[in-house]
């Protein structure tokens, strides 16, 4: 249940959970909560009903409503309840397609809107949202109850729920809405995202059928369609009527629907009532209004499906057969590198990263390197290879490269400054080592992405993980030897590991255990989070050519000003100042990587874009 293996216990002085602990197996003796979100993510939704300002009977009213719309929607679910009357429902999603609180965010609007004893605080902030689970000391005293069987609570978090729960509850309350975007970059990638998830053009234009539906139509939804009346039954659901004909034609969108064909549906008897609506309130302009929700629809569908079934394929990026293993001379670089590394960075926290980062350099180096005089050499961003160094965070892969870059004999030189649209420029040399690698380091050094489950896992654990992986050590002590641990960390990283899964360990033998790294990765959707990220790494792409093509073509007095007035780019991307040394003031920052955010500017931003302030004073 928990996202993260901590907890915030209850402080009687302060009235909140502001202290944050270990997760232990042993029962708090004070309320504990446990984090919903990890990383920004989370594949929980934790639906907090507060009796503190009304009754625990309207906290069951609300509840039996809200479980009402959720079973409807494929969810599974588990509740409790408090000492105060105060209750929870826990809805465990797909593990595989987790959600940001920009995702969550509509869906607890639509149901705060509805449930009068719903508090959303809990889901809408990553990092500190939290949720007591059943069992907890209550602060009034007791424990929160479970409603139900323990053996159902726990089949509800093994099976999860249906996937795309979430986006089957908005369409079912007409919640469908065009986002709206706090960056430039997110309007991009929210642009190029649509691009891939929706085919055809004007009035064809559809999801693609990866992404359809074929759940039936709730009956509230069907019974709208057909007859357009807006009953005492349908106010509990929707709020207006807006909303109801926005729920019909987004569960046509999900289902495949374009505009040409809802036109076509509401000409039949089975959507008569969706005709006359729009009529009534548009009249005359009821195909333009019909045209303007379907196309809403679309946009708002296109950010939150995911495709109902994604193939497992073994985590490699070659896309083959993993040829580059057999890069004899990537391979004695990348071994030559490691001894370099454990030499200069032996006991340190910037040593693991820096293995990752050197093999990443190999894997790229051979995907998309040359050799120049038998020395490889590659053209690579941080973005790109954050890719292959297992999701690692860019500014971590930024801060790797430029330690390599400037710590004497490393195995990494800099050949040429990145300008332009150009990357950095790195030739992968010998590094200075007293002794050469050995045959047995040659044969350990793997010329191959990073997995990305150890992004979750932590760098540290590889070293170890792999060598039982690869047959090389059996025993305990042996395997902290050759992975260069100290006792007291190995024995760290082994409980980490075997907590995981990954290795099972029986008096001091170690062998691999039931969980693979491909399980592990499933299981946090990291594969959503990696297809997210080349997204957004596109938009920086395209934003940032745009800005060069602005910033460098040829413009006459007249274009100048025509651009000036009409340019989409926002006023954040500054342009630098004029001179001889553009070039290498550009070449100095992009090898710093990008600015840092500007906490101001966001604050003014969100303020504008949610209640539409302007400023009308410096």
């Amino acid at each position: 249940m928990t996202a993260r293996r901590s907890m915030r216990v209850w402080s009687a002085a302060s009235g909140k959970f502001d202290t944050s602990r270990s997760l232990t197996k042993h029962l708090p003796s004070v309320p504990a909560a446990l984090p919903i979100y990890a990383r920004g993510r989370t594949s929980l939704l934790a639906l907090d009903f507060d009796a503190k300002h009304h009754t625990p009977e309207q906290v069951d009213v609300d509840v039996e409503r809200a479980l009402g719309w959720l079973h409807e929607c494929g969810a599974r679910t588990v509740t409790d309840r408090s000492t105060s009357g105060g209750r929870h429902v826990l809805v465990p999603m797909a593990t595989d397609i987790p959600l940001r609180v920009d995702d969550i965010k509509i869906v607890m609007q639509l149901l705060t809107a509805r449930l009068v004893t719903l508090d959303a605080t809990p889901m809408l902030n990553a990092d500190w949202g939290c949720i007591t689970p059943p069992g907890s000391p209550c602060r009034e005293g007791g424990y929160r109850l479970l409603d139900g069987t323990l053996d159902a609570a726990i089949d509800a978090f093994t099976v999860r729920s249906d996937r795309g729960v979430v986006a089957r509850l908005i369409a079912l309350l007409g919640g469908a809405t065009t986002p709206r975007h706090r960056t430039p970059t997110a309007a991009v990638a929210a642009s190029l995202t649509q691009d891939e998830r929706l085919v055809g053009v004007g009035r064809d234009r559809r999801l693609d059928p990866r992404f359809h539906r074929n759940t039936p139509v709730p009956e509230a939804v069907a019974t709208y369609a057909a007859t357009g009346k807006f009953t005492r039954a349908h106010k509990a659901l929707w709020e207006s009527p807006s909303e109801a004909r926005q729920s019909v034609i987004s569960h046509a969108v999900l289902r495949g629907a374009s505009a040409a064909d809802i036109e076509k549906a509401i000409a039949t008897t089975k959507w008569a009532g969706l005709r006359r609506a729009y009529i009534d309130k548009y009249g005359t302009h009821s195909v333009a209004a019909l045209q303007r929700d379907v196309d809403k629809a679309l946009s708002w569908a296109a950010t939150i499906v995911r495709p109902l079934h994604e193939l497992t394929h073994k985590n490699r990026y070659t896309g083959g057969d993993g040829s580059f293993l057999k890069d004899r001379v990537r391979r004695q670089w990348l071994a030559h590198a490691k001894l370099w590394i454990d030499a200069e960075f032996l006991g340190t926290r910037q040593r693991p990263v820096l293995l990752a980062v050197v093999q990443a350099l190999a894997y790229t180096s051979a995907l998309a390197g040359e050799l120049v005089e038998g020395v490889p050499v590659v053209a690579v961003g941080g973005r790109s290879l954050s890719h292959a160094a297992g999701l690692m965070s860019e500014s971590t892969v930024w801060s790797a490269l430029r330690l390599l870059r400037e710590t004497p004999g490393s195995p990494l030189l800099l050949v040429a400054r990145g300008a332009g649209r150009e990357a950095d420029r790195y030739a992968l040399t010998t590094a200075a080592t007293t002794n050469g690698p050995r045959r047995s380091d040659i044969d350990r050094a793997r010329v191959e992405p990073i997995h990305p489950a150890w992004s979750v896992l932590g760098l540290r654990g590889r070293a170890l993980y792999e060598l039982v992986e690869a047959g090389l050590a059996t025993n305990v002590d042996d395997t902290f030897a050759a992975a260069k641990l100290r006792p007291s960390n190995g024995y760290a990283i082994l409980a980490d590991l075997m907590t995981a899964g990954l290795i099972e360990r029986d008096s001091a033998k170690l062998t691999l255990g039931r969980r693979t790294l491909d399980d592990v990765a499933a299981a946090h959707g990291l594969g959503t989070i990696a297809a997210d990220r080349i997204v957004r790494h596109r938009a920086e792409r395209l934003l940032w050519q745009v800005w060069l093509e602005r910033r460098f073509e040829p413009q006459t007095g007249l274009t100048a000003n025509v651009g000036a007035k009409s340019s989409w780019l926002p006023a954040m991307y500054p342009a630098p100042p004029l001179g001889d040394d553009v070039e290498e003031l550009w070449a100095a920052r992009m090898s710093a990587g990008p600015p840092r955010r500007d906490p101001e500017l966001e604050a003014i931003e969100l303020v504008s874009d949610q209640l539409g302030a302007v400023i009308v004073a410096g």
